[in-house]
């Protein structure tokens, strides 16, 4: 029988280093044998004698603080929730059960599990049996989902599945509800309408991230620096959870990674580092295919009639009185894919959707990402991107050691022939086609009665139908790269990418103005500066510019609203007068920074809302100078003027935002402290930051976009502006800057590096543990990483717990 042993400590020692000169010396009796070093705020630092060891190590500290969370992600793409829970509100567990079993990621991660490579395959055995073997400890009991029927073991191939969710998170699990609702026009399903969230396919508005990478040229050091800013969820199974893994001679790579990954997904070595940030690009096409008259079913191809496959998918339904009760539903695929049935455009007599998913069968993420950690130089990180080809839906930035540094949209991508793109092209453009709506929610549709719009096979391409990542946008530099989710065409202030693929997203078009504002910081060279006026960054000038809370909104257009407002404060909303003397003044006085003790932001934020977001980008009603091309850092800007005859309406729209304000309860002139917060055992946390929109870097927002967990997401009062998030409590926070690292290379040969994971290990809400770094971060406080051994026995709360697993 397999069993954990707790070991003397002194049965398992480390000595020297945490890389080729740690050591484990224990008897070779035992197939996993690992040692969790925990450091401060519970971070584990994993030394173990081998790669399954690592990964036993990873699975069993990743139990410790979030069991009840992947279990429960484990049974929703096994499509057993209603087997547990019953059909759900408004029938979601069915939903998502029928979905996630038409999917097949069991089915189709089973199917790879002979293709692992052996070193990959070790890691995720290990790190099941990790998870296990926690879950028959003691200390198990204490899980807030202790007893709950679906808290069991997990295997090999459930994490090889929940790592192909991971992969799809930005296709098919956001077609879920289209998927589940695909249904035949005169097919007994039909008057069953499933759980159907709105149409929302491309990531989130408040899913982003920043990324720097620094070279020789633009760091004091001399060397690389890197600064990692995820914007990810707080809450759900999107959140993310420090670690370090270390096998003497093999693998010694420190960072954040998602559960039930037993790689490190964002981090560094002793001589690279990397970080990412979400792509917009497609993921995946759909195809408009023209059902055969009478038979719904099937469809044209090429002339020719094509049956669908159909498979007929049977639930087992919890019934109020605990009895399971039978539910079946037969689902249909063309060669593409699944059909689906999107809001507003279902399933008809004439006309059925199908999609195909560039990720669907990506097997090679945790070849990626351990080749990744085992790199030893640029050279060798950028081969493995371009070997492996295992990267989802990210783009890349890296650096290492001697200062180089890489950027890299090297994600899935489908590559389409020049006539599918042109002709996909014109029917955008053309007013009232079915491609130009599905482009707003950024579904690009395709025709799927011919070959033509068949994704072309490339050589070197990881799978048939992608792009080959050495055909995709990249650009090696020495002094900097960066991104804050725009596409690659500006990934340097003053370099663009041009000719790839517009799957990749547009070139020559306006950026967000959080991407401005990530430029203008690393661009700046004066004193007072990001950089200071030598232009090279310290660690430290790093660490205070991602948290500087900049809001470059504020900068381009506060003075000028200020002026107009100081001339005539006054403006009318809701058919009301305003006086505008107080909110003259708060923003008069405001640096334009989003601070815990600044007084213009909340009004700020809700004067800004009322122009919506089209106009942030483009000149109109907030901006006189349009977008240039040529100058895309600093255009569009300059405030719109005030007409010659009749109401301003900025004033007006400053009116609307101080009336706004008061259904809050919130004075113009409060701190954002003390309207904006986080929750800790029901305790507010005061935090900075602001909205992506704002051109704020640091961005702290609340979405529930991609929590899908069974855990009830942290409450709101009356939500008075769902776009600003202004509720009549203030802006609560649940998503934003998740794991904030920034890092260097020194001389030597060391690292050097601080971090912050705002949302903490723990995933239990009733811990003491939970969300404890949150206080730091409404400081400004951020952690040293103990990275070298000696860094790790010194290091406050150290405690170490050996593991042996037969």
């Amino acid at each position: 029988m397999n069993r954990l042993r707790l070991l003397p400590l002194v049965t398992l020692v480390a000595l020297v280093s945490c890389s080729d000169d740690a050591q484990i010396n224990l008897p070779p009796s035992s197939r996993y044998e690992a040692e969790l070093r925990y450091t401060q705020y519970g971070i584990p630092h994993i030394l173990a004698k081998d790669l399954g060891s690592a990964g036993f190590g990873q699975g069993y500290a990743l139990a410790r603080d979030r069991a009840c969370a992947l279990a429960d992600q484990i049974i929703k793409i096994r499509g057993e929730r209603a087997r547990y829970l019953g059909p759900g509100p408004g029938d979601i567990h069915l939903t998502t059960d029928f979905a996630f079993r038409v999917l097949d990621l069991l089915g189709r991660a089973q199917d790879s599990l002979t293709r692992l490579p052996a070193e990959e395959k070790e890691l995720n055995e290990g790190y099941a049996a990790g998870f296990n073997a926690f879950l028959s400890e003691p200390d198990a009991a204490s899980l807030p989902c202790a007893g709950q029927p679906w808290l069991t073991p997990i295997s090999p191939v459930d994490l090889l599945a929940w790592q192909r969710h991971f992969a799809v998170a930005f296709s098919s699990v956001q077609l879920v509800g289209a998927i589940a609702a695909a249904q035949p026009p005169s097919g007994p399903g039909v008057q069953w309408l499933p759980h159907q969230a709105p149409l929302a396919v491309s990531p989130p508005e408040s899913l982003g991230s920043n990324g720097w990478a620094l070279g020789t040229e633009r760091s004091a050091g001399g060397r690389g620096m890197l600064l990692a800013n995820p914007h990810f969820p707080w809450e759900g199974e999107f959140r993310l959870w420090e670690s370090h893994l270390t096998v003497p001679g093999q693998l010694d790579i420190y960072g954040a990674t998602l559960m039930g990954a037993p790689v490190i997904l964002i981090g560094f070595n002793p001589q690279v580092a990397w970080t990412h940030t979400v792509s917009e690009s497609a993921r995946f096409t759909a195809y408009a295919l023209k059902t055969v008259p009478g038979k719904p079913t099937a469809y044209l191809y090429d002339g020719q009639e094509r049956a669908m496959t159909a498979r007929a998918i049977t639930l087992q339904v919890r019934q109020p009185d605990g009895s399971l009760q039978d539910v079946t539903r037969t689902y249909y695929s063309s060669h593409y894919g699944p059909i689906i049935s999107l809001p507003g455009i279902g399933w008809t007599e004439n006309l059925a959707l199908t999609y195909r998913d560039a990720n669907l069968d990506n097997e090679a993420i945790l070849t990626q990402y351990l080749a990744m950690a085992q790199a030893r130089s640029m050279a060798e990180f950028q081969q493995a991107v371009d070997t492996a080809q295992g990267i989802p839906w990210v783009h890349t930035m890296a650096t290492d050691a001697e200062g180089s540094v890489w950027y890299a949209d090297a994600a899935a991508t489908p590559n389409l022939g020049l006539p599918t793109l042109q002709a996909w092209q014109q029917e955008v453009a053309r007013p009232g086609s079915l491609q130009s709506a599905l482009i707003r929610s950024s579904i690009v549709l395709l025709d799927g009665s011919t070959s033509r719009d068949e994704w072309q096979v490339a050589p070197g391409s990881r799978s048939p139908g992608l792009l080959p990542t050495a055909s995709m946008p990249r650009l090696a530099r020495r002094d900097l790269v960066f991104n804050a989710n725009d596409n690659h065409w500006l990934i340097h202030p003053t370099v663009t990418l041009e000719g790839f693929s517009p799957l990749h997203g547009g070139e020559r078009t306006a950026r967000s103005l959080r991407t401005r504002m990530n430029a203008v910081t690393l661009s700046e060279v004066r004193e007072g500066g990001a950089s200071g006026a030598d232009g090279l960054f310290t660690l430290e000038e790093v660490q205070e510019a991602v948290l500087s809370n900049r809001g470059l909104s504020a900068e381009l257009l506060r003075e000028a609203v200020v002026q107009r407002c100081q001339a005539h404060p006054s403006g009318t909303a809701e058919g009301v007068a305003v006086d505008l003397t107080q909110a003259c003044a708060a923003l008069a006085a405001w640096d334009g920074r989003f601070d815990l003790e600044s007084v213009g932001p909340p009004l700020w934020r809700e004067f800004l809302d009322t122009f919506g977001l089209d106009v942030l980008t483009q000149a109109g009603t907030l901006f006189a100078t349009p977008f240039s091309a040529a100058a895309p850092v600093t255009t569009p800007n300059t405030l719109t003027p005030a007409p010659t005859s009749g109401p301003d309406p900025v004033l007006d729209r400053l009116a609307a935002a101080v009336l706004m304000l008061r259904k809050a309860g919130i004075e113009v002139n409060t701190p954002l402290g003390q309207v904006q917060y986080a929750l800790r055992a029901g305790q507010r946390v005061p935090l900075h930051g602001g909205l992506g929109q704002e051109g704020v870097a640091n961005v702290v927002s609340y979405s529930n976009a991609l929590n899908s967990s069974l855990e009830p997401p942290t409450p709101r009062a009356t939500v008075l502006n769902g776009r600003s998030g202004l509720t009549s409590q203030g802006y609560v926070i649940n998503n934003g800057t998740s794991f904030l690292m920034a890092m260097e290379f020194v001389e030597g040969g060391g690292v050097r590096a601080r971090a912050l994971l705002t949302l903490g290990q723990q995933g239990d809400s009733t811990s003491p543990r939970f969300r404890d770094q949150l206080p730091l971060f409404s400081n400004k406080q951020w952690r040293d990483v103990a990275f070298t051994e000696e860094e790790i026995l010194r290091a406050p709360e150290y405690r170490t717990l050996p593991l042996r697993h037969d």
